[in-house]
């Protein structure tokens, strides 16, 4: 069991190096060795974030690992929010390897913004960027969209995902809908945004979601499962280093 804490009292956060809505937690280095011997080298950290006190959870990845306090992980405000962690959270936090084999990937997710400025101004590029470190997204959640000309985030409530409730995101295409609730008229139709992701087949020019930012490592042939778990962790803890300079 663990004590979560909000990145923003990580070590080193500032919001220049920080992905607002990032999925990725980070952990204590020696816990971080021991689930990775669960993992097969080249499969995803999906892991289930939950608050034992509430009951829930969220589908989180393990990000970076750390060495300054080996009961404490450190997660987005916003995934401590979903699980009934907000503010002084004392309650024990439990993290387990997810079973993703029957999760799919996302076709299509229906965003409604909270705030009308998202279609006062131009914002594509905001929701772009918020959702390019995302490695999955559950429907009936709300989120933060940073939108760095108007020094804030607002808000944007998932109102629907295809074809499961929550599904991954990987390579392939998203479409993309946006529900505007702030008309004063009458409703046009509503064109869908098409988010091709790495590795999709070609399609016509649109809207370029980037991958996730944890990369697939490149294949290892002719090791040992040691060899093979080494080799990630120092993957891992190399992308550490780098997140970690000083901006």
């Amino acid at each position: 069991m663990f004590i979560a804490r909000s990145l923003a009292f990580y070590p080193g956060f500032t919001d220049s190096n920080s992905h607002e809505l990032s999925d990725e937690i980070i952990i204590p280095s020696y816990h971080l060795n021991k689930m990775m011997e669960r993992f097969e080298n080249d499969e995803r950290l999906y892991i289930n974030m939950t608050n034992t006190n509430t009951k829930q959870s969220y589908l989180v990845t393990i990000g970076s690992p750390h060495t300054y306090d080996k009961n404490t992980i450190f997660a987005p405000q916003w995934i401590l929010d979903l699980i009934g962690c907000s503010g002084a959270c004392d309650s024990p936090i439990k993290i387990v390897k997810a079973k993703t084999d029957l999760l799919k990937a996302a076709t299509k997710i229906v965003i409604k913004p909270l705030d009308p400025v998202a279609f006062e101004m131009n914002t594509l590029e905001c929701f772009e960027k918020a959702f390019m470190n995302l490695h999955s997204i559950t429907q009936d959640i709300t989120v933060p969209i940073p939108i760095p000309e108007l020094g804030y985030s607002m808000f944007a409530h998932i109102e629907k995902v295809e074809p499961d409730k929550t599904s991954l995101i990987i390579h392939g295409e998203v479409n993309v809908e946006f529900i505007n609730e702030f008309k004063t008229d009458e409703p046009e139709p509503s064109n869908p945004v098409v988010f091709p992701l790495p590795q999709a087949i070609p399609s016509p020019p649109a809207l370029a979601l980037p991958s996730p930012s944890a990369s697939p490592l490149p294949p290892i042939q002719e090791v040992t499962p040691d060899e093979r778990r080494a080799a990630i962790r120092e993957s891992w803890l190399k992308r550490f280093e780098n997140n970690a300079e000083p901006q």
